[in-house]
């Protein structure tokens, strides 16, 4: 038996929902030797330093200048 498809109603409200958590955090891509760029959000700014919690888990400290913002949520 298939799975029940979501209402149209449903649906935009699961999209305003992530649009929201998306727009609560502060996201940047933080350079990483590995992967090239990775998403993490800023918890903290210090002066030009920054402790970024990473989407992938883990977090890192950071120079601000270098972690560029994301535009959209991936």
């Amino acid at each position: 038996m298939p799975a029940p498809r979501l209402s149209q109603n449903a649906e935009a409200a699961r999209a305003a929902a992530q649009q929201a958590e998306f727009n609560e955090k502060k996201w940047v891509w933080v350079p990483d030797e590995k992967e090239g760029y990775l998403a993490g959000w800023v918890n903290k700014e210090e002066n030009d330093i920054g402790e970024i919690i990473m989407a992938a888990g883990g977090d890192v400290r950071f120079r601000n200048h270098l972690a560029q913002p994301t535009l959209t949520p991936w």
